[in-house]
């Protein structure tokens, strides 16, 4: 099916209506947060998303350890 270029995941995007709400709520990611966060100092890595640096230079998305296990 073609799209508009920009536009594909308002395909892919469901959503739910509340009573009393006038936007309806998206359920995309509704299961990936139903779990709580983990205790804190429990991780012992952590996601640091991709970046650019002051020079231009592209980082790619990597995991770090966290400060008490390096």
């Amino acid at each position: 099916m073609a799209t508009n270029k920009g536009r594909s995941w308002k395909l892919e995007r469901a959503s739910m209506s509340s009573p009393g709400r006038s936007r309806p709520r998206s359920t995309k990611y509704s299961s990936s947060d139903s779990k709580p966060a983990p205790p804190a100092g429990s991780r012992q890595q952590v996601w640091v998303g991709g970046y650019t640096k002051a020079d231009g230079t592209k980082v790619e998305g990597y995991y770090r350890a966290t400060a008490g296990n390096a």
